[in-house]
């Protein structure tokens, strides 16, 4: 008898905590739930498709609204990944070297023989670690030149490098981090010259179709044949249709198209360590490079941090309408996938923000309150066009009553306007230290104000000179 209740007793030990452990995930599927639905309706969400895998299994998974056509999202509707391409490219990157066909510390020149950079008295070169920790010393400004083109064709990769060359260098390779969409166009012409396939050839078949990813594509020519279309920007919130803007040029750095499945698929293979890679080659694909942050660091394609009591790797991707969040957990043992379909500059802390609610709700069992959005970067534009119109429209009235201001003061108050349309996009251009193509793709709404600011100072300057000289 004894035995017997030893027995049960160990029997209840055992199973006990697996009733616990099994309310405890039920309760955080709930609370992730919830969570989504209310960061959907606060943000004017179009459509969002999010994918949790823990343990290897899909313990939650769920999409909602619609995309621009109208149809209904699925978990194989397929979504611009923007930056989250990067740790794909830095994967097959990864992969050639394991097989000995790119070294790593080679420099580039090996690899780009006619593509040429100026050194601008820097003593080291670039090399392709460089590239991947985005360290080459091409700046920010520079790689957003040559992104966002829309260029198509499996040319595209290599029109976009030409626009590169020459481009100079402003600190010395390997010392400062400055996230380029140049490095990573470098790096898909390094896998076009190394394997002598074009970049979407060789990521479908030696990275997407060996990782079950048959919906995971990087041209426009293949996206549109799985039906993808594009999202929307954003009006002080709300969701207006986009121009379509494919760049496919840009998917080794940010146009890649993926499904919600299938960014399932790479999580599992990344929790099991099973991505193509040798073990070896596999921890320095995960592991640290450059420090960016306390203890934020760049790796190889990834964004990873080092806190012990918390570390994780993730990255963010944004395409001027879509926004996506990929987070994985090695010592939990978990990771998610959150694709949606709107975007703007001036909600850039949606997405990062619902990452970060996920997290703690999986992690903390704690459902964070959702910050408010601040779209001063529309209101501002918008005042502005408003009091210009106002002040045409008043001077107008000034000068066709004749008032006695001189002519001469009126003619300098003409050219002042038109100046100041002259030199207002160099100097958002300036301010925002982004081309104006940039602004105008992640900002689109902001952009438009703008320009509508330009024509305003201009014409009320035109008017007022022709009015005064009558």
């Amino acid at each position: 008898m004894k035995k017997f209740t030893i027995v049960v007793a160990t029997l209840i030990c055992l199973v006990w905590p697996l009733h616990i452990l099994a309310a405890n995930s039920d309760e955080k599927v709930r609370l992730v739930k919830t969570y989504m639905e209310q960061a959907i309706e606060e943000y004017q969400i179009p459509a969002a498709s999010l994918a949790i895998v823990q343990n290897g299994e899909i313990i939650y998974q769920d999409r909602w609204g619609i995309q621009s056509t109208e149809e209904q999202v699925t978990a194989d509707t397929v979504f611009t990944i923007g930056s989250i391409s990067k740790p794909l490219t830095s994967l097959a990157i990864m992969k050639l070297v394991d097989e000995g066909e790119i070294q790593l510390d080679e420099n580039i020149d090996t690899y780009l023989p006619s593509f040429e950079y100026q050194l601008n008295g820097f003593g080291e070169k670039i090399t392709v670690r460089h590239l991947l920790s985005h360290t080459s010393g091409i700046s920010s400004y520079e790689g957003l030149k040559v992104s966002d083109q829309n260029f198509r064709g499996d040319q595209s990769i290599n029109e976009a490098v030409k626009m590169l060359n020459g481009v100079e260098l402003n600190h010395e390779p390997g010392t400062v981090h400055q996230y380029s969409p140049a490095n990573y166009l470098l790096l898909g012409k390094i896998i076009e010259n190394s394997t002598g396939q074009t970049f979407s050839s060789y990521m479908r078949d030696e990275i997407y179709m060996k990782l079950d990813m048959h919906d995971t594509v990087s041209s426009y020519k293949e996206a549109s044949i799985l039906g993808y279309q594009p999202g929307y920007h954003s009006f002080f919130g709300k969701p207006i249709k986009s121009k379509l803007t494919f760049d496919d040029s840009g998917t080794p750095y940010g146009y890649t198209v993926s499904t919600g499945n299938d960014m399932v698929k790479f999580i599992q293979h990344m929790l099991d360590r099973d991505v193509l890679l040798s073990n070896d080659r596999f921890e320095e694909y995960i592991s640290p490079e450059i420090h960016r942050k306390e203890d934020m660091y760049y790796g190889l394609g990834w964004r990873i941090a080092t806190n012990k009591a918390d570390p994780y790797i993730y990255h963010g991707g944004e395409t001027p309408d879509s926004r996506s969040e990929l987070y994985i957990n090695f010592k939990e043992d978990y990771g998610f996938i959150l694709l949606t379909n709107k975007n703007d500059i001036t909600e850039v802390m949606t997405t990062i923000s619902m990452r970060e609610g996920i997290k703690s709700i999986m992690e903390n069992g704690i459902m964070p309150e959702m910050p408010k959005m601040s779209y001063h970067m529309q209101w501002i534009p918008l005042l502005l066009t408003i009091l210009l119109t106002i002040w045409g429209i008043w001077n107008f009235i000034r000068l066709k009553n004749k008032t006695h201001t001189s002519r001469v003061t009126w003619n300098i108050v003409g050219l002042l306007h038109i100046l100041f349309s002259i030199v207002l996009i160099p100097a958002v251009v300036y301010m925002n230290g982004s081309p104006w193509n940039t602004i105008y793709h992640f900002s689109y709404v902001t952009a438009i104000f703008i320009l509508c600011i330009v024509g305003l100072l201009a014409l009320n300057g035109f008017l007022i000179i022709v009015r005064a000289n009558k």
